[in-house]
């Protein structure tokens, strides 16, 4: 499993309730497991929420290596992260800090593995609509979405690739070897999908 599908997970085909479900429902469920973390900043209340989250997106029926994996890289993140804080004394801030970020992630792979990614973008489109008449762009707006979700996969897909260079080489215990060549690699990729869509001219302010 690459590092792009274990980070954000695949839609899975399905008859669950999950899969019936309107997609506006979905993203209420999403905000109604993230907010509350966020808000409260309680450890308690994280850890609650982070373990309905867990049983909510398994009850999605997607194989448990997609539902609940992690990629090797974020679990060193998150370590790093708890770490720091329990270093300085403070497992509480530890807990809801990679609690918030893991009720997040897998609060999103609900949406994820239920809903094809076209319908979750045009639901967006759809909820920006009501604020043309403030100057809003739905269109643009859905599709830079589009383009974040698509660059989150390649970014991660070249992160794993150039660390298995650097691994083979034996570099990998210098960690600029793996960043440096990950950064060209996202501007490169940037400036070639801001030249294709002003190819189309999507990138007009003046339409």
């Amino acid at each position: 499993m690459n590092a792009a599908r274990a980070l954000l997970g695949v839609h899975v085909p399905g008859t669950t309730p999950w899969h019936r479900m309107g997609v506006g429902t979905k993203y209420l469920v999403f905000l109604a497991l993230t907010l509350p973390v966020m808000i409260v900043r309680d450890p308690r209340v994280v850890t609650a929420v982070l373990g309905l989250s867990l049983i909510l997106v398994a009850s999605t029926r997607a194989p448990l290596r997609l539902a609940w994996g992690l990629p090797l890289m974020l679990v060193v993140l998150l370590s790093v992260l708890a770490g720091y804080q329990l270093f300085f004394g403070d497992p509480a801030v530890a807990v809801t800090v990679v609690g918030t970020i893991l009720v997040a992630l897998y609060a999103g792979r609900i949406l994820l593995l239920t809903t094809p990614m076209p319908v979750l973008v045009d639901a967006l489109v759809a909820a920006a609509r009501p604020f043309r008449r403030v100057g809003a762009r739905p269109e643009r707006f859905g599709l830079a979405i589009a383009v974040l979700i698509r660059s989150i996969p390649y970014v991660a897909a070249s992160f794993g690739e150039v660390r298995d260079a650097t691994r083979a080489r034996g570099l990998d215990r210098n960690p600029f070897m793996a960043v440096t060549p990950v950064v060209i690699q996202a501007v490169a990729f940037a400036r070639t999908t801001g030249d294709a869509l002003a190819a189309r001219g999507l990138g007009d302010e003046d339409e």
